[in-house]
C-alpha cells in the first residue's frame, strides 16, 4: 500500500535525475528570448486598427499612394486618392511626439515621390487621413471626420498645407 502512494513520487525524483542543465547555446538563446520579451514589454503600444484616406490637394491627378506603418517596413495605401482603404492601419490609441511616418505618392504621369513627416496632435486613434499638397507637402491626421466637414483638422479645400507641428 505504501508502495502505491510513493510511486508518482519516484516517477518524479527519476525524471529529474535525468535532467542535464542547458548548453551554453541554449542558455543564450534563452537569454536573447527573454531581452526580447522584456524589450516587448517596455514598449509595447496598445493600437487600434483604423482606415485610412488620401485626400488631393494638388493641382495634378494623385494615381496612388502608401503609407508606413510606424513600427515595420509595412505599407497601407491604395490607388487614387479620394476614396478609403480599409487597411486595418496599426495607429497608436495615444498620440505621443515625434511620431513620423514615410509617405509615398505618385502624380498621374511623374515617378514616385516619398517624404516622411509628424503624424499631427490627435485625441483618439480615428480614421487616418493623408493630405497631399504641391510642393511635396503632406500632413498626416486622424479623424472621424472627412475632409470638408467642419470638424475636420484641416480644410479639404485649402491649396496651402498647415503647419507642420508636432
Amino acid at each position: 500500500m505504501k508502495t502505491k502512494h510513493f510511486f508518482p513520487l519516484f516517477v518524479l525524483l527519476a525524471l529529474t535525475a535525468c535532467a542535464t542543465p542547458p548548453t551554453p547555446e541554449q542558455q543564450a538563446k534563452a537569454d536573447r528570448m527573454a531581452a526580447l520579451s522584456k524589450e516587448i514589454d517596455d514598449n509595447y503600444v496598445p493600437v487600434a486598427y483604423v482606415a485610412i484616406a488620401c485626400e488631393d490637394h494638388t493641382d495634378t491627378f494623385i494615381t496612388g499612394y502608401t503609407i508606413q506603418d510606424l513600427v515595420s517596413t509595412r505599407k497601407y495605401g491604395g490607388g487614387s486618392c479620394g476614396g478609403t482603404n480599409a487597411a486595418g492601419y496599426p495607429l497608436p490609441k495615444q498620440w505621443r511626439p515625434g511620431m513620423k511616418v514615410k509617405v509615398k505618392w505618385k502624380l498621374d504621369g511623374q515617378p514616385w515621390r516619398e517624404t516622411t513627416t509628424n503624424i499631427m496632435r490627435y485625441d483618439s486613434a480615428e480614421m487616418l487621413f493623408i493630405h497631399i499638397y504641391n510642393n511635396d507637402q503632406v500632413r498626416v491626421v486622424s479623424s472621424k471626420v472627412y475632409p470638408g466637414g467642419p470638424k475636420h483638422p484641416i480644410d479639404g479645400d485649402s491649396k496651402i498645407p498647415p503647419p507642420e507641428g508636432q
